[in-house]
């Protein structure tokens, strides 16, 4: 009798820092708590301009595309604060066009990793954080917080319950979601 091996399904994500990667296990630790048979492969871009994160995604892609079984998905998380500095002259619209064509899909955190956070504490998801004050706002409520934030940190601070309520208020959140097979 032959051994059948299931293959999990593998989604790129391409993301702007060390916060972000530990973002992505912790929907990887949903994600098996769920049973989602899916394989979160994280690429650090390590920030830099719209259009270098774009470049060094797709580089980034195609070097793990050889290696590895072919991917369901390619996501981009960004913040949104990025793209208001314009560091490369990319808008956020100008990388979605871009992206689009190559097959990536592009999720905004509003306005950065830490707005995202801060919604995920109870009361908050459908509130806009003040990017001015989003970083005092999220200490003021969580005073362990530190940057970059790890794993094992976000393990203990929130639940999928946290992100399935921010994803009723955030489309971004919601595609990303639907993307690992949540929704």
């Amino acid at each position: 009798m032959a051994i059948i091996k299931k293959i999990r399904t593998r989604i790129y994500l391409a993301v702007e820092g060390e916060g972000e990667q530990s973002f992505v296990r912790l929907l990887q630790h949903f994600a098996d708590q769920n049973n989602l048979y899916v394989y979160l492969d994280c690429k650090v871009l390590g920030g830099g301009g719209y259009n270098a994160m774009l470049r060094n995604a797709l580089k980034s892609r195609k070097c793990m595309s050889k290696k590895r079984t072919k991917e369901k998905s390619s996501v981009l998380l960004v913040d949104e604060d990025r793209g208001q500095r314009r560091e490369d002259g990319w808008s956020l619209t100008k990388l979605r066009q871009e992206a689009g064509k190559t097959g990536f899909h592009v999720c905004v955190q509003y306005p950065n990793q830490e707005g995202l956070l801060w919604r995920m504490l109870p009361d908050n998801e459908n509130r806009r954080p003040d990017i001015r004050n989003v970083h005092r706002d999220l200490v003021k409520q969580w005073p362990e917080y530190k940057k970059p934030v790890d794993f094992y940190v976000l393990s203990k601070k929130f639940k999928l319950d946290d992100l399935l309520r921010v994803a009723k208020f955030d489309s971004e959140i919601n595609n990303l979601l639907s993307t690992i097979g949540f929704r």
